[in-house]
């Protein structure tokens, strides 16, 4: 074993793929990785890699204005590459830097890694702390923030305090209550990728429960260190075990929101690293499963807790229109236009669930027909986007239940909504956490529909405008 370990090594040195350097020694990428951070200490994926800076601003950046970011390529200004395995796009934490906070507050990033955020608050003459409980990833930051600064990049002459620390992000203990500006953070996905060997202190090795249960104690320390009336974002994407999804990122936000945060945005960040052709296309087709293809971005404010008002949205009743679609779409991001959106998500549920006796929930007449029904279909499809539409499911959901056939499957369509106070009520999340209790249910899929060519543009309170729905599809398992 240490030999193959030694080979794998120089394999890297020497500049081969992780592909390359699979197919020659039969293995696969997380032993790569762990060969890797075994050998340097921290999760990079190549040992040599030194990055010359061409230019210390990205060309021609806009602040995004939807609640979907799409970023083609993940941004290589400064000293940003792709090295530092799971690090985000350094076009995140600068939209949520610029957005959320002023010249010198101070930023924190209590899982910093390879100090992404903290360049870019170099770059923007924010104040900075760095937070990661791996010693080696805290020297690959001080490694990535060491560049200079030329021209007139301030508008005065003094730089920002750019300070990193070995410590770990569920004990801020020496920052004191409410001194922090933003907090802007990337959290390990749960036992995804492996930033350590230190599987004790380490959170990337924990399961999911284990990992929520920790992430809530990160959550009590985010809001006592940041200040009234300021922001927190936090990255975190989905998971997938035994061909069904977990969703870990609406089961985080719920933890953030049962600590006191309002939900201020929901941004679905679109991931570009997902093969829809080929050989993923067919196995997706096959074996009837989404390749996982976005990311939530939470941005939470630290508000007093204030009674909801959930609007009563009187969206026009959507009429189905069978429409012709060359492929089925093979990852969970289905992106479509405004005009048939509804059309062409009816569509591919019906050709990948086999739903040709469907039973599609439009209004709330639809509900007393149930019973009525001759034919117990394979797929039901609510659309939920009416808060009506929403209770009438809760209220209704045994004799749901009741007329879908065993090993069918229940598809709730559904979108975020805007409350009177600025924030967010995450309808999305609200459904999965009210049906998570129906031991008929497994929920099989998490969909992000992005509503595309649709004019868009900043309300004057400078909210996101949302331009995305949620599908929530679930396999029905009656049992015995």
């Amino acid at each position: 074993m240490k030999e193959l370990e030694k080979r794998i090594f120089e394999a890297k040195k020497k500049g081969l793929t992780d592909q390359e350097i699979s197919e020659k020694y039969k293995v696969n990428l997380r032993f790569i990785e762990k060969v890797m951070t075994k050998r340097l200490g921290v999760n990079v994926s190549s040992p040599t890699m030194k990055k010359k800076i061409k230019t210390l601003q990205p060309p021609k950046f806009a602040l995004e204005t939807t609640t979907v970011w799409s970023f083609k390529s993940r941004g290589n200004w400064a000293t940003h590459s792709g090295n530092y395995r799971g690090n985000w796009s350094p076009y995140i934490p600068r939209n949520v830097i610029l957005r959320y906070s002023k010249e010198k507050e101070l930023v924190l990033d209590c899982f910093c890694g390879a100090g992404t955020t903290g360049v870019e608050c170099k770059l923007t003459n924010r104040n900075f702390i760095g937070i990661d409980i791996n010693p080696k990833a805290i020297e690959l930051a001080k490694e990535n923030i060491n560049f200079p600064i030329y021209g007139s990049l301030y508008k005065d002459s003094s730089l920002p305090k750019i300070n990193f620390y070995i410590g770990d992000a569920r004990d801020l203990s020496f920052i004191k209550d409410e001194t922090i500006d933003l907090i802007c953070t990337h959290p390990p996905y749960a036992d995804i990728i492996h930033y350590t060997n230190n599987q004790e202190q380490d959170l990337s090795f924990c399961d999911v429960n284990e990992f929520l249960e920790e992430m809530n104690r990160v959550a009590k320390e985010n809001y006592r260190v940041l200040k009234n009336g300021k922001y927190c974002a936090v990255l975190i994407g989905d998971m997938r075990k035994k061909k069904h999804v977990i969703p870990l990122g609406f089961w985080l936000i719920d933890v953030y929101l049962k600590n006191g945060f309002a939900l201020k945005e929901l941004v679905i960040k679109r991931q570009h690293n997902c093969k829809t052709t080929g050989f993923w296309y067919k196995n997706s087709i096959k074996y009837n499963f989404l390749l996982l293809a976005h990311e939530y971005l939470a941005i939470f404010k630290k508000v007093p807790i204030e009674k909801k008002y959930i609007p009563e949205i009187k969206s026009s009743e959507l009429s189905f229109q069978p429409v012709d679609i060359e492929k089925l779409e093979s990852t969970t991001v289905w992106i479509f236009d405004h005009n048939n959106w509804y059309n062409m998500t009816i569509q591919n549920l019906i050709e990948r669930y086999n739903g040709n006796d469907y039973y599609i929930m439009n209004k709330l007449k639809d509900f007393d027909r149930l019973n009525k029904l001759h034919n117990m279909p394979s797929l039901v499809i609510i659309n939920s986007i009416n808060q009506g539409i929403t209770e009438s499911l809760y209220n209704n959901i045994n004799e749901i239940l009741s007329v879908i056939q065993d090993n069918g499957h229940l598809a709730v369509i559904c979108n975020d909504k805007r409350l009177k106070n600025g924030t967010i009520y995450p309808t999305g999340l609200k459904i999965e956490e009210k049906l998570r209790g129906k031991k008929e249910l497994n929920i099989k899929e998490l969909v992000v529909i992005s509503i595309e060519n649709k004019d868009t543009k900043m309300d004057s309170s400078e909210n996101l405008e949302i331009t995305h729905k949620y599908l929530l599809i679930y396999r029905v398992n009656k049992g015995d």
